[in-house]
């Protein structure tokens, strides 16, 4: 398959309501689009950088066009004689020095050209990654609510539930942490709750984060600073509660530093983040030959980058519900059809290609910007 050029596109999508999490509110959800044009099938490919990221993960703006235009030079770099080199091996041409954001349009690149070489297989996904059940448990997430009311968190969590999520993520942070969780598990006795700080308390906090064990949390994902193994550790040695990262968790070298230190006994693991799929599903056996629970998290992707989400998600490594809901529940504007979900659980696709199929006109209407590096420019 020979490749052509690829084009890089700017979508300024955003979402239904405001999600609120510590220190960030996510409304606009600008997303950087790639389409790998060859001489067989196209690939599309969607890249996890969004206006507002926090620490580790970059912003539209911070990678595009620099980033952007050194991943494509290497990646057309190793296409010889024009052939696409594959996809396995994509995101470890793009990468350079090993930023998160190198990483992040890495991971969609490879994307991209997944989707190519799958459409021209005429493979699913799914197959390419040995997923022996089509269906997966889906969780969801739920913000810190305007004002801290109560109320509105109850009936948040209820919608979430009663959409089908088997887990729930519950936003906490510094004031926001026994109050909501109290009160959402005397609302929900059996439902499986998460509490994700998102990193915002300092390591003093450790005594009152260990009063959380009260609730029978599934976990608390991420209490400090991403580059915080120790405290990590030292939270993990003195809780019942499983400690979760995510932001921690910001490469394939690093997923395996964190298992070793023992920060942790549940990963967030973010294809996007990590530099695609391949190097998530080899973060993910580093964690399962370490006895460290899995799950898939998001970034409100758009249905392309979700339903390769959902596809990573159904290996066995993955043993917890990921952020899989519907984009459309989310997004006011979805420019990529989701998988079939009902309840809860998503159903994998075995068409071929990555299971998204582009809704052009909500492309047309959504895109900022579009530009084309051809090959040999």
């Amino acid at each position: 398959m020979r490749v052509e050029a690829v084009e890089v596109l700017v979508a300024q999508l955003s979402l239904r309501t405001p999600v609120r999490s510590a220190g960030v509110t996510h409304a606009d959800k600008a997303t950087l689009f790639f389409r790998v044009l060859t001489d067989e099938e196209p690939g599309w490919g969607e890249c996890s950088a969004y206006p507002d990221a926090r620490s580790p993960d970059p912003t539209v703006e911070a990678i595009e066009p620099t980033t952007v235009d050194r991943a494509i030079a290497r990646l057309f770099a190793g296409s010889i004689g024009a052939t696409l080199p594959p996809a396995e091996s994509v995101a470890g041409l793009c990468v350079g020095a090993g930023s998160v954001g190198e990483q992040s349009v890495a991971g969609a690149l490879e994307m991209a050209v997944l989707d190519a070489e799958l459409r021209s297989a005429s493979r699913s996904l799914a197959s390419l990654l040995g997923v022996a059940h089509r269906e997966v448990a889906v969780g969801d997430v739920v913000g810190i609510p305007p004002e801290h009311d109560l109320g509105t968190l109850v009936d948040a969590v209820g919608a979430a539930l009663d959409g089908g999520a088997q887990r729930v993520r519950v936003k906490i942070e510094p004031g926001w942490d026994h109050a909501p969780l109290s009160t959402v598990r005397e609302r929900f006795a059996d439902a499986v709750l998460q509490a994700d700080a998102n990193g915002s308390f300092a390591p003093g906090a450790a005594t009152g984060l260990r009063g959380l064990d009260a609730y029978g949390l599934a976990c608390l994902e991420q209490p400090f600073a991403a580059e915080d193994l120790q405290s990590h550790r030292a939270l993990a040695e003195s809780m019942s509660t499983p400690i979760a990262l995510d932001e921690s968790l910001w490469s394939l070298a690093r997923v395996r530093d964190a298992v070793l230190a023992g920060a942790c006994s549940v990963a967030c693991l973010k294809p996007g983040r990590l530099g695609g799929v391949f190097a998530t599903i080899a973060a993910a056996e580093a964690c399962a030959e370490a006895g460290v629970e899995c799950f898939v998290g998001g970034f409100f992707e758009t249905g392309l980058g979700r339903s390769v989400n959902a596809a990573v998600a159904g290996r066995a490594e993955f043993s917890l519900p990921g952020d899989l809901g519907d984009p459309d529940r989310y997004l006011a504007a979805n420019p990529f059809a989701y998988l079939s979900q009902e309840g809860g659980t998503v159903r994998l696709s075995d068409a071929p290609g990555l299971g998204a199929e582009l809704r052009s006109d909500v492309l047309a209407v959504h895109r900022t910007s579009v530009r084309r590096v051809d090959f040999g420019s």
